[in-house]
């Protein structure tokens, strides 16, 4: 399911966490090009996905 993104969220971190999410998104996706927005919002969504789908 694929919905319009109407919600701001403003969030700051750490220089080592924006590291780390680089890090991820570059062995997941090793050839895209993502803005640093796209990385956290993604990984979220995997991370929110598996979470849910504990049990």
């Amino acid at each position: 399911m694929t919905s319009k993104r109407s919600e701001n969220i403003s969030v700051r971190i750490s220089p080592e966490d924006v590291e780390l999410l680089m890090k991820a998104a570059a062995k997941k996706w090793p050839d895209a090009i993502l803005t640093k927005s796209t990385i956290v919002l993604s990984l979220a969504r995997i991370a929110a996905k598996q979470i849910l789908t504990q049990k």
